[in-house]
Order: structure tokens, then sequence, then C-alpha cells
């Protein structure tokens, strides 16, 4: 299928284990019938309240990285939908020139955290490139059981797992 900006090579472990790469829906299992159980079971009001609160944390997120903006770049200024697309900005590259130079380095922090991430078991966030933009994070909120301090949590152990970098 040729998915390379959903099943990137610099990865931490061996990649011949992300097999997504090679079914037409990247791995995933027949989404239409779990989906149609859902709006069965919620109704129309139910999947409103959900995708509310999954907006709600959305704009939380994106909220809580503009106080930061020194760890915190956010490549679309508001989300799409629950996707937020950023950089954590490690603390040696924050008060470098903001050139392609320097998002090409914040690419491979991206990737280097992500490892982190994987090896400590914290949490796990997607990262892709796309088009001239090198590796970000792809944040997306889907679990309506997720919290304001679920948000804070991942906020903070990115910058932990990403400091020094």
């Amino acid at each position: 299928m040729s998915a390379d900006y959903l099943f990137q090579t610099d990865k931490c472990y061996d990649v011949t284990y992300d097999t997504g790469d090679k079914v037409i829906q990247c791995g995933r299992h027949n989404d239409i019938f779990k989906f149609w159980l859902q709006w069965r079971s919620r109704g129309m009001s139910g999947f409103e309240k959900q995708i509310d609160r999954l907006m709600e944390l959305t704009y939380y997120q994106v909220e809580q990285m503009k106080k930061m903006p020194e760890k915190f770049y956010l490549i679309n200024d508001e989300p799409e939908c629950t996707n937020v697309i950023f950089w954590y900005i490690p603390t040696r590259l924050r008060d470098e020139k903001r050139d392609h130079f320097w998002q090409d380095e914040l690419g491979k922090v991206t990737a280097l955290i992500k490892g982190k991430m994987m090896k400590t078991g914290s949490m796990m966030i997607s990262y892709q490139p796309l088009g001239e933009l090198p590796n970000f994070f792809r944040s997306i909120i889907s679990n309506q059981a997720q919290t304001e301090e679920d948000i804070d949590f991942m906020l903070a152990e990115l910058d932990r797992l990403g400091h020094d970098l």
C-alpha cells in the first residue's frame, strides 16, 4: 500500500512488525459495524455529547500548549477536529532560529521522544511527516473517558522525556 506517512522507518523497534501497511485499511478491522452498534446504543444525542466532550478536551490541550510556547510549537493554531499537530521543543532548541534546519531537528526529536515513550510505557502519541514538514506529533483525542488531568500528564510527560534531547 505504501503509506509511508504512517509507517516510518525511524522507529526504535524492528519495523517489519508494522503489518498495517500490507492491508487496505492500515491494520484496522472493519469499523462500520462497531460504529453502527454505538449509534444504536447511544443515539444521536449520545453521539453529540461524546463529540462535544472530545472537542472540549482537544481545545483544552491546544490552550495549555499555547500557554507554553517555549515548549510546544503548534503547526496548526487551531485543531482539525480532534487532531492536534505539534512539535515538542527541547531546551537546546528553544532560542534557535526557527527555520527548516530547526524543523529538521524537531523532526528527529519527535522520533526520539516516541522511542522513549514506548520504552517507558507511559503513553503513546503517533507521529508522521507531511510534505516538506519532518516528523511531528499528531495527538488525537478519541476517548471520552480522558480528563483534563490526562492532558496535563501528557504535556508534562513530553517535557520530562524530551527536555534534554
